[in-house]
This record gives C-alpha cells, structure tokens and sequence, in this order.
C-alpha cells in the first residue's frame, strides 16, 4: 500500500488470460479494472478518479462515466462507514470489466454486514441512488463481509 491505497488504482491491472490476436503484446487498455483502497473516506476521490481515466481511456460515453463513478462511489463510502465502520487497516476492492456493452461493477468489503437502519433526512439513499443509476445493482451481505453487484448497459462506446 503505498499513501493508503493500492497503486493498482493508478494502473489498473488487466484481466487474467490470453491476450487478444490484435494485441499481442498488452499494449491496449485492458478491459478489467481492479483497485483496493483503504477504508478512509479521503482515499475515495483518488479510487474515482482512477476508475474515471479507465472508463474514459475504453471510450466510455461521459455521461454514463458520471453515471458509474456516483454508484459505485456510494457503494464504496458504505462500505467504508457502514462495513468497516472507519477501521483502520481494512480496505475495499472495486473490480470492473467491460463485455460488449455492458459493465460489470463489484465492490467488495469483509467488514460485519449490519442492515442499516431506517433513516430520515438526508441519510441512507444510497442503495437507492444505485438502484435508480445502474441498470442492476444487488447487494449481498454476509457475517464476512459485503459485496455490490453493479451493471450498466452503456449507451455507447467511442
């Protein structure tokens, strides 16, 4: 971890396998994205803006960039308060990979699943504001831990 991060989330790492025919040596932007990040709210901008140059770098339309980064920053920022509960040492895993047109977002904690209670005023929309922006977005949680499961069908590529 280097500041608090992993530096994966400045270079993300491409997907496991063979490399396509007309990219024999990986020089093409992969199409698997993959970053932890500290439970600290202030590593979320820096784990944003990662995942931005690499929705942007696969042609990404920029409206559904601003569509991805607010879903899946609000699955981080719960992770980070309600999973890990601002545990220091502990981190999340945001994954995505592009299929055609459709992205698949997960973001992973191994922080005590706890349903959120009910919440007035302007506390506890972000499971709605996922499920409002993506496409799919399913929640599984567990004792170990939480995972987000999010899918947005991209209104087009460059």
């Amino acid at each position: 971890m280097a500041g608090g991060r992993d530096v994966s989330a400045d270079r993300p790492e491409p997907a496991a396998g063979p490399r396509p025919a007309d990219d024999p040596d990986g020089t093409a932007l992969p199409s698997a994205f993959r970053t932890a990040l500290a439970a600290d709210p202030a590593q979320l901008s820096p784990a944003r803006e990662a995942l931005r140059a690499w929705l942007t770098g696969a042609g990404v339309d920029e409206a559904d960039v601003e569509v991805v980064l607010i879903a899946v920053g609000e699955a981080c920022a719960n992770a980070i308060e309600h999973g890990y509960r601002f545990a220091p040492g502990a981190s999340v895993t945001v994954s995505a990979r592009l299929r055609a047109e459709r992205l698949e977002v997960e973001i992973r904690d191994t922080g005590g699943w706890r349903p959120g209670p009910s919440q007035g005023g302007d506390r506890g929309r972000g499971r709605l504001i996922m499920a409002r922006l993506m496409d799919e977005a399913q929640l599984d949680g567990t004792p170990g831990g939480t995972t987000v499961r999010l899918v947005k069908h991209l209104s087009g590529r460059k």
